[in-house]
């Protein structure tokens, strides 16, 4: 007897419907879309063919990561996760600020910079020369990352050194707060606070997280070279891909891998293969 609406099961025991809510969201999660008919049907029968080992979700998540085959309107599935990539870190940073946005501040900071120069103000000049290099490096990021000159982490230093994002914490204690938020995943110690304002706003020498600064250029870089740094990111990793923070074993088993590697990819696939992710228990 045939029973209406229910799902068809393969021979692993795991709805078709499964497996194709499984391709849909890596694309989403990966690439920032859904899957065309014909990439959802492909994915779906390379899976069920290979009996969803874990092999074959590897090289599905990997071709989206990394595959840089010509695609229409998003030049390949690379650029694509490159793209999607760049917009998370911005959202998480930046309030989601559009590249139109850090296009009409440096035209802004542009013209301030020539008027600057007209009217001989030099110390002026120079500091909008400064925050336009700054600007322009959030948009070049992009690009960076693609070419692999700097790994994902590092785009972040990027994203809390800008004119836009000194708007948005307009003041040391706000953007200590915020820096710590958004790339740890936690607020300072009273301790880590102290040495991180004294060393931004009154240039003072300090030590955190093992590593001596005494500007708001060098609290930036031990941030993002610090551990903690990468802890941050496989945090980021699991509360963007499974709405959750990692376990203990979890942080341990990945985290002196991503020490060494520095290769958010392989962070990311070791979620995306899991049955928890793809909802196959």
């Amino acid at each position: 007897m045939v029973t209406d609406g229910n799902d068809p099961y393969s021979t692993f025991n795991i709805s078709d419907l499964k497996i194709e809510n499984y391709v849909n969201r890596l694309f989403i999660d990966i690439i920032g879309r859904e899957p065309l008919d014909v990439e959802l049907e492909a994915n779906v029968t390379r899976l069920k063919a290979g009996s969803l080992k874990r092999e074959v979700r590897d090289s599905i998540i990997y071709s989206l990561m990394t595959d840089t085959t010509y695609k229409e309107n998003e030049f390949s599935y690379k650029a694509a996760f490159t793209q999607n990539l760049y917009n998370i870190a911005k959202v998480r940073c930046l309030e989601g600020a559009s590249d139109a946005e850090f296009e009409l501040r440096i035209g802004i900071l542009k013209n301030g910079a020539l008027i600057d120069s007209l009217l001989g103000n030099l110390d002026g000049y120079y500091l909008a020369q400064y925050l336009i290099k700054l600007d322009e490096a959030v948009l070049e990021s992009r690009q960076a990352l693609y070419d692999g000159v700097i790994n994902y982490h590092e785009m972040y230093g990027l994203m809390i050194n800008n004119s836009i994002y000194n708007i948005i914490n307009m003041n040391t204690f706000n953007y200590v707060r915020a820096t710590f938020d958004q790339l740890l995943w936690r607020l300072p110690t009273t301790g880590e606070f102290d040495r991180s304002f004294n060393m931004i706003e009154y240039n003072q020498t300090a030590t955190l997280f093992g590593s001596v600064g005494s500007d708001k250029k060098d609290y930036i870089q031990i941030l993002i070279s610090s551990n903690e740094m990468l802890e941050g990111m496989v945090i980021w990793s699991f509360q963007t891909l499974l709405s959750r923070p990692p376990t203990a074993d979890e942080m341990v088993t990945l985290l002196p891998v991503y020490i060494q590697m520095h290769d958010i990819n392989w962070v990311m696939a070791q979620i995306l293969v899991t049955d928890e992710y793809a909802n196959f228990r």
